[in-house]
């Protein structure tokens, strides 16, 4: 099985920036408590619309007819952000646009990664930490790391900031993939159990075919032995019949 992979390039703004700025500047600050929070909101919008892309696939695949839905976007929820150490990479002198970066933790419920590693192992998939190896991303015991880059510009009105996250895009995936194979590890099993049982079945008939098979068989040596004996005691009969005559 394999899973979509995506990129992600979001701008979102939601947060007014009362408070969060300097009435004598224009550029927001890359530790301003609301432009964090705005940060981390972008992320988890990101994580949903990714899960949202995953179902329509599974859905429109009929991959998940024994699932609710529900509960794959519901997963997101359980993804913790953190960040830390807010550096100010560059103020742009011509436009109201502050280039930062911010450590990010994303923190994955073990049960999840077990769940995910579960249903991974059954399709023959890589598992959670192979993944992020092979995506180049950071993760360690449930925990993935990353430097992020992100860019904080205030609206020409002066009343929203808008924020754009550069270089989440393998972090996403890695989350995404790692959330849907937990949600698909009981519709894995179930398939898996549904193909054991047809091929129990298929071997069962297949079996009753070779046993009414080798039943006509012997049926067919048994008369062709009668038919053969009856022969060979037609012809002991001519026979004596015959010496008696000569006699």
């Amino acid at each position: 099985m394999k899973l979509n992979n995506k990129t992600f390039v979001v701008l979102a703004s939601v947060l007014a920036l009362t408070g969060c700025n300097n009435l004598f500047s224009k550029h927001v600050k890359c530790d301003d408590e609301a432009a964090t929070s705005l940060v981390t909101k972008v992320l988890q919008d990101d994580l949903a619309q990714s899960l949202e892309h995953e179902l329509k696939q599974l859905i429109k695949n009929g991959a998940i007819k024994d699932l609710d839905p529900a509960k794959l976007k519901l997963s997101a929820q359980n993804i913790q952000f953190s960040m830390v150490d807010s550096r100010t990479d560059f103020i742009d002198p011509n436009s109201p646009k502050t280039t930062c970066t911010i450590d990010l933790t994303a923190t994955i419920p073990a049960e999840l990664v077990k769940r995910s590693d579960e249903a991974r192992a059954k399709v023959d998939a890589a598992s959670v930490e192979q993944h992020a190896n092979n995506l180049g991303v950071n993760y360690e015991n449930n925990k993935v790391h990353l430097t992020l880059e992100y860019v904080l510009q205030p609206t020409d009105k002066g009343d929203k900031v808008l924020a754009l996250l550069k270089n989440t895009s393998n972090v996403q995936t890695l989350l995404s993939e790692t959330l849907t194979y937990a949600f698909l590890k009981p519709q894995i099993e179930k398939n898996q159990i549904k193909s054991l049982e047809a091929s129990k079945a298929a071997i069962q008939r297949n079996d009753a075919n070779n046993a009414i098979y080798d039943a006509n068989n012997e049926a067919i040596v048994a008369a062709d032995a009668a038919t053969e004996a009856e022969q060979a005691a037609q012809e002991a009969t001519a026979a004596a019949e015959g010496d008696y005559e000569s006699y």
